[in-house]
């Protein structure tokens, strides 16, 4: 796809869902450009993961050599104050049928500390929908961690996007405050940025499915969790498979690294080979389930 070949009201709704979504968080999203902006920037990264002293998530330079390359760099304002910080890239994939996707890759999505749970991330995200669609874009992809269910929801309820594949230890070791101890394992969410799931999510039409209602149309549950809150995977073979997820994986990292280990091996264990054979992550249940669609 190509500015050219981008329908113009599509990228007139896309920037009428970015105003809604940041009137509803209450911020002001732009994109961002000079020194002062970009330094802004990073200390809401910085903040949000917060590694070594006197280390960086990126530094200046670089982040100034991406944006002359065409990144996208936005922060979301309260006023004067920034309290949200977003990061694309300009990047390459391969598709499924072999051929390679130009999209912009979302490196790092950030609130600071206390601001995130007011609609923020979705500001963010449709903000940046739309500032790439307006270039000609037709998808974004970004990693995420399995274990985070607040993310999940996000990403494939409230954005539409679907994860098309699983890394374990993407990142490798990691020594930021929320991931240390633990395996970086990411999901590819991929998120088509002019398809009708898309836009129906945006809408907010496209209400999360309950449990029950899957397990009466066939679904079997692949992880469930027991009396004592383990995880506990099952040998399954329906197309359709509900996997368990920690209400809160950041709580349990801090209160029992053991027990977040389980979780972390319960769901690559549940999900990757799935995923890896061309199975989908298509949705989470109302309960905090992932809905995973089995490959053909």
């Amino acid at each position: 796809m190509t500015r050219e070949t981008v329908d113009p009201e599509l990228v007139v709704r896309a920037w009428g869902h970015s105003e809604r979504a940041s009137a509803r968080a209450g911020v002001v999203v732009r994109a961002l450009e000079t020194d002062e902006e970009l330094e802004a920037a990073r200390y809401v990264w910085d903040t949000t993961w917060p590694g070594q002293p006197g280390g960086t998530e990126i530094t200046q330079h670089l982040l100034r050599t991406l944006l002359h390359t065409g990144a996208y760099v936005s922060g979301a304002y309260v006023g004067d104050d920034i309290i949200g910080a977003c990061l694309g890239l300009v990047a390459r994939a391969e598709d499924d049928d072999g051929g390679w996707h130009t999209h912009l890759h979302s490196h790092v999505a950030a609130a600071l500390p206390g601001r995130a749970d007011r609609g923020l991330g979705t500001a963010l995200k449709v903000h940046q929908r739309a500032w790439a669609l307006d270039r000609g874009y037709d998808r974004i992809e970004w990693t995420f961690d399995p274990l985070v269910r607040r993310n999940a929801r996000l990403n494939l309820v409230k954005l539409g996007g679907t994860a098309v594949r699983y890394y374990e230890n993407f990142y490798g070791d990691m020594l930021d405050g929320i991931n240390v101890g633990d395996a970086s394992d990411r999901f590819i969410l991929r998120w088509d940025l002019a398809s009708e799931r898309v836009e129906t999510a945006l809408e907010g039409s496209a209400l999360p499915p309950s449990r029950d209602e899957l397990i009466a149309l066939g679904a079997q549950q692949a992880l469930s969790v027991d009396g004592d809150g383990v995880p506990v995977v099952h040998d399954v073979d329906s197309p359709v498979r509900l996997v368990a997820l920690p209400e809160d994986i950041v709580a349990v990292r801090g209160s029992d690294l053991a027990r977040a280990k389980q979780w972390r091996q319960a769901v690559r264990a549940a999900v990757a080979p799935v995923v890896d054979a061309g199975g989908r992550v298509v949705s989470l249940t109302a309960e905090g389930d992932y809905v995973v669609e089995v490959g053909s």
